[in-house]
């Protein structure tokens, strides 16, 4: 019968008992120095005693207990980066960015790219007539290129809040108590199950490279092109794209490293969405908030949820 032979084994010589030959490094340095504290050094015999103890202790913990694969990794996570904004060193160290400009990310390798947000669609609820218009459209898609792209998703947390405070603002503007309650309701209902069930959201992006070997100007132009050719062979199966500006880029590619979440097509943070909300409701809303509120100056900061 043939057996396997598990593979990962690890197997040390050993040197003395049973003893490896690292082990026996530890006891041999640990022995000599408490040896040397004991019977050389003129110190206090209390103080002797606890020296030896601790150099003893320390022996043990290194020869078993592989005490300094532990010390080696604590000292690593400590000299990690743990968090990092989207304009430290280290982000655009790990992002190899350069800059973003004319709707294009410059890499440090002198990579130019651009990148267009595609609009997902529900490929499930489509008749089979549609699926096969779509399955075509993006086989006619690949065939076309003759440069390579990179398709990329991203998952961040499902946010309902900026529509569910646009229904409050709608519903408080016609005063129907009615109505409010039930918004009251469904509103927690909405955020309950959205927290339950860990519900993402994926947005969906081409990188598109720029051909190499040209200036600037060349190069950019041709970009263009080859994004505007991207969007549309997209067009023929029904998916619709669009291509990133600077602003967009920037934000982006900050939102992976602060509070900042997507509401129509834009990244902003949560003072700007507050300022915003305020500036959009009705006059009587205001009002009731009372004459000590600024619209521009919120008591309370509302909670953003970064992507994941």
């Amino acid at each position: 019968m043939p057996y396997a032979i598990p593979k990962n084994i690890r197997y040390e010589e050993k040197l003395l008992g049973p003893l490896t030959v690292k082990q026996t490094a530890y006891v041999g340095v640990g022995a000599s120095i408490a040896g040397y504290i004991y019977m050389m050094s003129g110190l206090q015999d209390e103080i002797k005693t606890a020296a030896v103890l601790v150099v003893g202790l320390l022996t043990i913990g290194f020869a078993m207990f592989n005490l300094d694969t532990l010390l080696r990794t604590y000292v690593g996570f400590m000299r990690a980066t743990k968090k990092s904004s989207w304009i430290s060193p280290a982000a655009r160290e790990l992002l190899n960015i350069q800059s973003i400009r004319a709707d294009a990310v410059y890499l440090k390798d002198k990579r130019i790219l651009g990148l267009l947000k595609v609009r997902p669609i529900n490929f499930g609820v489509l008749s089979a007539h549609d699926q096969d218009t779509v399955i075509y459209g993006f086989l006619e898609f690949l065939n076309s290129l003759n440069f390579s792209i990179q398709i990329t998703m991203r998952s961040v947390n499902l946010d309902l809040e900026d529509y569910l405070r646009h229904l409050k603002r709608r519903i408080v503007h016609r005063d129907d108590k009615v109505a409010l309650a039930y918004y009251e309701h469904f509103a927690e209902y909405m955020r309950t199950y959205i927290k339950v069930n860990r519900i993402n959201d994926r947005h969906f992006y081409v990188v598109v490279p720029a051909a190499k070997g040209k200036d600037e100007k060349t190069t950019v132009l041709d970009l263009e092109k080859r994004c505007e050719l991207i969007s549309a062979t997209l067009g023929l199966s029904g998916i619709v794209s669009e291509r990133m500006d600077t602003h967009a880029l920037i934000n982006f590619y900050s939102s992976y490293f602060t509070e900042t979440f997507e509401i129509f097509e834009s990244y902003i943070s949560p003072i700007t969405l507050y300022r915003k909300m305020w500036k959009q409701a009705p006059k009587h809303v205001l009002n009731q908030a009372g004459p000590g509120v600024s619209p521009t100056a919120p008591a309370q900061q509302p909670q953003a949820k970064p992507p994941e």
